[in-house]
């Protein structure tokens, strides 16, 4: 005790009050685990002990951040704590109220999981705005006047405990010296810092890594309840509305083909079990580029060919030349692909969104797969760990601190070294896999690596880039550098068993801004439109080219058509190799406008909600030929509101769900 009285008054008092914060929340934890630990179910014992190691860091944070004001504002003389009774008694208010108000939360918080079985969040807004209905509720429900009476006797306690040992002025017999003080207090502040950040990461402990298990208990137990209701304040409002949604549900019914539709349930399920095409169970590595724009590919006409391994493979592939992604950035790409819904959530992408965090993923009826995403950088970014960990069962996930390899910049490991790495775990792979290899380098300010190997820069005048629709030199490089990447994973991979038996598929996470003397840079295209491939050399015997407009949220139903595996469909995607008429083939897009695709038309609706139609593949894409085809115009602004309002909704409404039995499929 000595040592730790001669330390200064502000650390001593933090970490006093650290201590008791700590074992506040520490007891609600132990009461969580105590009152709901039967909803564990079949939750393993690492997957809980990780659970509690993520508790207690966000746990640590609260605590943190309730001492802060003190620490800050006690350098103004009047809060002087260390000084001034009248300063020590304000704290000791403060803290008095602040914990009345946690302990609060943490009891709404349980009464919250008893009813709803999701942590306390915003949305709890709207279930107490009607004050007189929930006080009634509360007082019929709930021990009113003994959690009163608790409350009362937890502040008498605190209050004492908190004078006798947190704001106590004892008596210092040696300070520390000036050099033994500094180094104190910076270590004080480094710990602190720690704290707050919560890892040795670029990026801070966030709420979606308490989502790194499928099993819900598991992640709830993770959760602080009180940081977590702050960090869903911004979706707090439900952005759908559900008399558009059934006014709209019957045309996306018939467009989707749903079985058994339901205006009252809002069905969207469809079981699909496509015939089986190819023997055995084909390994499946999807390579999600960045910024792999369409007009930016030679294979899709661009003149300076900065893509010859690309094309090379697309000559070789079933490859879609009409494809868009509905909205940049990256995140709403993954989201988009990963789940089937378009990624219209607001204000950020849905991966952040921690209210919809739970979805639908017919990955998980690829059984006896090892599931694997590999990403240069940290998973943290965008929250993307906690969306594909908690709902994709036994994904592993590869990113920064698994590799061999240092970061080279911002981005992570360089693409070259992230495929190298990739090639490494695949070939020791016994069962069949699934990888999705996100790459990062094709991205401003296009760094070439100090590791390049044997690519060599080239040089192209400043009007033969914007012909091509490259902003710099730096911009055709970076993505020639990609593409040299993608051959050099191939000449990996090539030498590898998995080879022959696996389905290789290639599509941009977004496009960009072109030469504004583009006509499809002026209908905003050149964001959405990027090349989509399925390279099987071990089952594809030639290539094929496909017209047809396709979109994003079709992906993963193609491939685990193609692949022949059953799977529930409950979202907006569809098999893109099964016959359909021609206006059934269409890309739903929202970025600056609102849009429609189809084989021939483009509708665009601006923010004020003027609608224009274009014959966009036509000689004349930016003639507005609304006036021309009023019926066209009409049906497919009718399609695009439709799928607008069902998008909204599926983003809050898509929970997991299991195949069909047996029974159900007859």
């Amino acid at each position: 005790m000595g040592t730790f009285q001669r330390f200064p008054k502000r650390i001593r008092f933090g970490l006093i009050v650290l201590f008791m914060m700590m074992i506040i929340f520490t007891l609600f934890r132990i009461v969580f685990w105590a009152l709901f630990r039967s909803t564990a179910q079949e939750a393993t014992a690492p997957d809980l002990f990780r659970a509690i190691y993520l508790g207690f860091k966000f746990d640590l944070r609260l605590s943190l951040l309730t001492c802060l004001p003190p620490l800050i504002l006690s350098w103004i003389p009047g809060l002087n704590f260390t000084r001034s009774s009248t300063a020590r008694r304000i704290w000791v208010g403060y803290f008095i109220v602040v914990a009345i108000i946690l302990v609060l939360g943490y009891f709404v918080d349980l009464a919250h999981y008893a009813y709803f079985h999701e942590r306390l969040n915003a949305s709890a807004i709207d279930h107490i705005l009607d004050t007189k209905t929930s006080l009634q509720a509360i007082w019929e429900s709930y021990p009113v006047i003994p959690a009163v009476l608790v409350l009362i006797l937890f502040s008498i306690g605190l209050g004492w405990m908190l004078r006798r040992f947190a704001f106590q002025k004892p008596d210092t017999p040696s300070p520390l010296r000036k050099w033994p003080k500094v180094v104190v207090v910076g270590l004080a502040l480094i710990c602190y810092g720690f704290g707050l950040h919560g890892k040795l990461s670029q990026y801070p402990l966030r709420w979606s890594e308490a989502y790194f298990s499928t099993n819900p208990f598991v992640s709830s137990l993770s959760l602080n309840p009180i940081l977590f209701f702050f960090d869903t304040m911004p979706y707090k409002k439900l952005p759908y509305s559900k008399k558009e949604v059934r006014k709209n549900y019957q045309l996306v019914a018939d467009f989707l083909g749903v079985e058994n539709p339901d205006l009252q349930t809002l069905n969207f399920s469809r079981y699909v079990k496509p015939e089986k095409k190819l023997p055995g169970k084909p390994n499946i590595v999807i390579f999600l580029l960045e910024s792999f724009a369409g007009f930016k590919v030679g294979a899709l006409g661009n003149g300076l060919h900065p893509t010859p391994f690309f094309d090379s493979v697309a000559e070789k592939s079933l490859f879609f030349t009409n494809f868009f992604v509905t909205r940049p950035p990256t995140a709403r790409a993954v989201f988009t692909f990963m789940f089937g819904i378009p990624d219209i959530n607001d204000p950020h992408s849905a991966s952040r969104n921690p209210i919809i965090i739970r979805q639908h993923n017919i990955l998980n009826a690829l059984e006896g797969y090892r599931k694997m995403y590999f990403l240069g950088s940290s998973a943290n970014w965008g929250n993307i760990r906690g969306v594909l960990g908690h709902n994709i069962s036994g994904l592993e996930i590869h990113d920064e601190g698994t590799f061999s390899y240092l970061p080279d910049d911002a981005w992570g490991i360089s693409d070259l070294h992230l495929f190298e790495e990739t090639n490494k775990v695949l070939r020791t792979q016994e069962k069949p896999f699934f990888a999705l290899i996100h790459t990062s380098g094709n991205h401003k300010p296009y760094r070439i690596p100090k590791d390049r190997r044997d690519f060599k820069l080239v040089k192209a005048g400043e009007e033969k880039l914007k012909e091509n629709g490259f902003d710099s030199l730096e911009a055709l490089n970076g993505i020639r550098f990609m593409d040299y990447c993608l051959e050099y994973f191939f000449s990996l991979a090539g030498k590898e068993n998995y080879f022959k038996k696996t389905i290789f598929c290639f599509f941009g996470d977004h496009g960009t801004v072109a030469n504004p003397e583009f006509p499809w840079d002026k209908l905003t295209l050149t964001h959405h439109h990027v090349p989509f491939v399925i390279y099987a050399p071990g089952y594809l015997s030639e290539g094929r080219k496909i017209d047809t407009t396709a979109s994003l949220v079709d992906v993963l139903p193609t491939i685990l058509s193609f692949v022949g595996v059953p799977y529930l469909n409950k979202t907006l995607g569809r098999d893109l190799l099964e016959d359909r008429l021609p206006d059934q083939h269409v890309a739903f897009i929202e970025s600056i406008y609102r849009g429609l695709l189809n084989d021939e038309f483009l509708l665009l609706i601006d923010p004020q909600g003027v609608k224009r139609l274009y014959r966009y593949r036509s000689p004349t894409p930016l003639e507005d030929v609304r006036e021309k085809y009023p019926e066209q115009a009409a049906q497919m602004a009718n399609l695009q509101e439709a799928i607008h309002q069902v998008s909204k909704y599926l983003l809050y409404n898509n929970p997991p769900a299991s195949l069909p039995s047996t029974q159900d499929q007859k």
